[in-house]
């Protein structure tokens, strides 16, 4: 009897261990893999990420289970909409998963001006 509880406690201890790999895997995947789109799509002296945190968070903006933030310093662009709309579709073209960050910040900052993005599941929130 001992034997079989242990053997059970060491599955479940396994199937954590493995479930813990693969989920820490693909959070690490996604915020390179947008850190990579950014970096080869932007005209930018500096690309920073802030925050990527994947699980459930209560703040003054509401509930999120994914949230990330970067920012974007002295970018060459003419309209920062239309540059936050191409960035939003090329993340959605490149990124899987991308639209399951419940909250997705740019920050845009140059010397005259600071501009936040913020992207819910895809869509921008102007």
């Amino acid at each position: 009897m001992k034997k079989q509880i242990g053997l059970f406690a060491l599955g479940i201890l396994a199937g954590l261990l493995v479930y813990g790999v693969f989920t820490f895997n693909t959070v690490e995947d996604k915020s390179n893999a947008i850190l990579k789109v950014l970096k080869s799509n932007c005209e930018c002296d500096q690309i920073n990420q802030f925050l990527y945190v994947r699980g459930l968070e209560v703040s003054e903006k509401g509930i999120s289970t994914e949230t990330a933030e970067y920012e974007l310093k002295n970018c060459k662009y003419s309209d920062v909409k239309k540059e936050a709309d191409r960035i939003n579709q090329l993340l959605l073209n490149k990124v899987k998963g991308y639209e399951d960050i419940d909250r997705f910040t740019l920050e845009f900052v140059n010397r005259n001006k600071t501009n936040l993005i913020t992207i819910n599941n895809g869509k921008i929130n102007y």
